[in-house]
């Protein structure tokens, strides 16, 4: 396999310090681990004695997932007690930043959580599960194929599926008299947001991080009008001058209409609007996140009853730009000295009924046929969820590719955005920047690809 040169990957490392900030939490498991040298773990061969085995396995997320998975973890260790399974986990924030710094000095984790945005930059540094004893037969072949596959190597597992949609507070909506069976466009989230701070100034029906402007409100904005992928297979952006600055200009107006919390309060929580003191407080109605983030959502509001409703559309779109996605999974790192082993662990949390109820849907609604069917089995698969993911499927939508959803490209494309946020471009010319910002990535990264 032929594998980037360190070069590349130490630009990588300087472009990743630029793009993500310090946040998040580590969690509990040194860094250096104690992985026992190949040949030394596992079970033994004489008497089925195994030999201690240790297993670093980092991944990003919030409370929830966490807990949810040191349960996992806990499980796994009790069945298997010759294995030590260190934990290292934190929010998304410098996750990616992190995992390349751990790569570049040879010290990443055996296991990991991974996303198939980082398919450029680590694609080369995972192993090929295909050469892994796990059980990949009850997984959708299109999720394998159009997520999980790179240069021919299926470099991870998925762990779920998901879809975005529109989260919101029940009781939010009755105090503003919405309609909880709201179909929304992006013209109504305007009228019907700007009543609501009329009527009550410290309510907003919508708040929203950089990621999710760019990638769940700009994005589908656009998309949803030019029927197309937002990125072309070639290098080339799928979209005008002239609809980004469509897309800038609506995305003041919910600012400008006091539709959107405040961008500068709701940027301290990116990845985290959960622990958003408004969204906690019933002073925010609603915000977009993939469903399977909906546990998160509704413990962080005491008492309140949350649900979820239909992504917003243009009522002319050619396409809802919110497709099914499985692009998040397990990965192994492929200089892992106990490959063997963490390859049993992944197909444990994946495949086992018993580790599907623990994890449920904190990684979207499982992939594996085995663990849908068993948190189904066990009354654990939230109606509201489900419901998300299967509207979703009744709904045209083009594929979120990897080129469209790749790391560099959004950053170039969020800088510009804040700069219109906060009035230092126009729409007009924050679209022109952003347009070349954009062809600039993509020269790149086509250069690299050669």
């Amino acid at each position: 396999m032929k594998r980037k040169p360190w070069a590349a990957l130490a630009a990588l490392l300087a472009l990743m310090l630029m793009l993500a900030a310090c946040g998040g939490q580590s969690g509990g498991g040194a860094n250096g681990g104690d992985t026992v040298p190949a040949g030394e773990g596992g079970a033994s061969a004489e008497g089925g004695k195994a030999d201690p085995v240790t297993i670093r396995f980092s991944w990003w997320g919030s409370g929830p997932r966490h807990e949810a998975t040191l349960a996992a973890i806990e499980k796994y260790m009790e069945l298997n007690p010759y294995v030590k399974v260190e934990a290292e986990y934190m929010g998304f924030d410098g996750y990616s930043k992190k995992l390349a710094t751990q790569f570049a000095g040879d010290s990443a984790p055996d296991l990991f959580q991974y996303v198939n945005s980082f398919n450029d930059q680590l694609g080369d540094y995972l192993m090929d599960l295909k050469q892994a004893e796990i059980d990949t037969s009850t997984f959708p072949e299109s999720a394998l194929r159009d997520f999980a596959t790179y240069e021919d190597k299926l470099i991870f597992i998925p762990t779920g599926q998901d879809t975005f949609g529109a989260i919101y507070n029940e009781a939010f909506f009755e105090k503003h008299g919405i309609p909880q069976d709201k179909s929304w466009t992006w013209d109504s989230l305007i009228e019907i947001g700007k009543k609501v701070h009329e009527t009550d100034p410290d309510d907003y029906l919508l708040t929203a991080d950089i990621d999710v402007i760019e990638r769940e409100i700009i994005i589908p904005y656009v998309t949803q009008r030019t029927g197309k992928i937002w990125i072309n297979d070639d290098f080339t952006p799928n979209f005008t001058e002239q609809d980004l600055e469509g897309a800038y200009s609506y995305l003041l107006q919910l600012y400008e209409n006091g539709v959107m919390e405040p961008f500068g309060n709701s940027t301290a929580f990116v990845g985290k609007m959960e622990q958003n003191p408004k969204w906690v407080n019933g002073e925010i109605g609603m915000l977009f996140d993939y469903a399977g983030a909906f546990g998160k959502y509704e413990q962080s509001v005491s008492g309140a009853s949350i649900s979820i409703g239909p992504f917003p559309e243009h009522p002319d779109a050619k396409q809802s730009a919110n497709p099914i996605t499985a692009g998040t999974g397990f990965a192994i790192n492929d200089s892992s000295k106990v490959k063997e082993e963490t390859a049993k662990l992944l197909d444990w949390l994946v495949n086992d009924p018993e580790a599907a109820v623990i994890l449920n849907t904190q990684r979207g609604i499982p992939a594996s046929g085995k663990a849908l069917e068993a948190l189904g089995a066990s009354g654990q698969l939230k109606p509201e969820i489900k419901a998300a993911v299967e509207y979703a499927g009744t709904r045209t939508a083009l594929p979120i590719t990897v080129l469209s959803d790749n790391a560099s490209i959004r950053v170039a494309h969020e800088d510009a955005i804040q700069k219109v946020i906060y009035k230092k471009l126009t729409p007009q010319q924050g679209a022109a920047e952003a347009m070349a910002n954009i062809k600039e990535k993509l020269e790149e990264l086509k250069a690299e690809a050669r």
